[in-house]
């Protein structure tokens, strides 16, 4: 093992010792409710045969999507060519798959930096944008399929306790989305009430935060362009919509009788399920999120044999997918992964202030 992977092991070893045992614990949740892991073989001949490819493009167009509203992101920092714009998130998506503990959201910031010289500070305040408007999407399909759509009656402790995470999450994103705007609007003001604060403890860390923090808000500057905040907007419905679709073709290929409004509400449930801390490859809470969400529309006789068979190739497919197309650009770039999330990624962001 080379000496980087030793540095990377050692920095990531108590996050990924956590977020396994996390990982087995949503596993355990899952067997009891009865769903298999792997589905029994007899279970794949009831799989139309255009379902996987139909999933594999719409997967394709999903991550497309995904990749290219990062574009309008960065343009007000810098512009860059669409084929980076493509390949920097595909490797950024890649990491997040594969650390425990969204550990990967560091590596496009600091793809960025290395490549475009844009400060990784900036490139933080993009995530920040991107999971804000994600996750009150998503929050709003969960309240849509929750409360809006037909749901059978809860069975377990956790379906039980759905409605009320639901709201919570509509709650934490809806204030977030709005502390975007309040931030930008008082941008000076943030600034300088950061540094009168801390300015009480320490003025060194004082000024070191405030920088910090005005350097975030540089990407967080395409929210107020209307143009550019218009165009993010629709690509990631595009997004989205092209990842309930596929999911619906998926969910129908293999023999589920959902609509395509229910796989909306499932699609939602599962985006905030794997905001959880969960393990490298985000598994067991994929599942568990995926089981729940499928058992408010199905009987869990359907759960436990379709739809252990749809969790199973919803999650085959997608690991294999941002698995190669993250490591193809990564390793096309001459980098390493801990060169990302390792020690080095947590100084850089750590230090001081870069200057674009």
């Amino acid at each position: 093992m080379t000496r980087p992977s030793l540095r990377l092991l050692r920095a990531i070893l108590p996050r990924l010792l956590l977020s396994i045992a996390l990982a087995l614990l949503f596993v355990w949740i899952v067997r009891q409710g009865g769903l298999p892991l792997i589905p029994p073989r007899s279970s794949f001949d009831a799989l139309a045969w255009w379902a996987l490819p139909i999933y594999f493009v719409t997967l394709v167009l999903t991550h497309l999507f995904r990749a290219t509203r990062f574009r309008f992101l960065i343009r007000p920092v810098k512009q860059l060519p669409l084929r980076d714009v493509i390949a920097l998130n595909w490797v950024g998506f890649f990491a997040i798959f594969a650390f425990p503990l969204r550990l990967g959201e560091m590596a496009r910031p600091m793809l960025t930096k290395l490549r475009h010289g844009i400060s990784a500070s900036a490139g933080l305040g993009t995530v920040a944008v991107e999971r804000v408007f994600d996750g009150l999407l998503t929050s709003f399909c969960v309240a849509y399929g929750l409360f809006v759509l037909p749901t059978r009656p809860p069975e377990t402790a956790v379906e039980r306790a759905l409605p009320g995470y639901g709201l919570l999450a509509l709650l934490v994103f809806g204030g977030a989305f709005l502390a975007v705007f309040f931030f930008l609007w008082q941008r000076e003001r943030a600034t300088r009430l950061t540094q009168a604060v801390l300015g009480l403890v320490s003025p060194k860390l004082a000024a070191f935060v405030a920088s910090k923090v005005d350097a975030v808000a540089e990407g967080l500057r395409s929210v107020q362009s209307a143009r550019l905040l218009s165009l993010f907007t629709l690509e990631t419905l595009a997004y989205w919509g092209v990842n309930a679709l596929g999911m619906w073709l998926l969910a129908r290929g293999c023999g589920l009788p959902l609509s395509l409004g229910q796989v909306v509400g499932v699609m939602g449930i599962m985006a905030i399920g794997i905001l959880l801390p969960a393990g490298p490859g985000l598994f067991g809470a994929f599942q568990l999120s995926a089981a729940l969400g499928l058992s408010l529309y199905l009987p869990q006789e359907l759960v436990q044999h379709e739809g252990a068979l749809f969790i199973f190739l919803l999650y085959a497919v997608q690991a294999s997918f941002i698995t190669v197309a993250g490591l193809v650009p990564l390793y096309a770039m001459d980098l390493e992964l801990s060169s990302l999330v390792g020690p080095a990624a947590q100084k850089a962001t750590s230090g001081s202030a870069d200057v674009l």
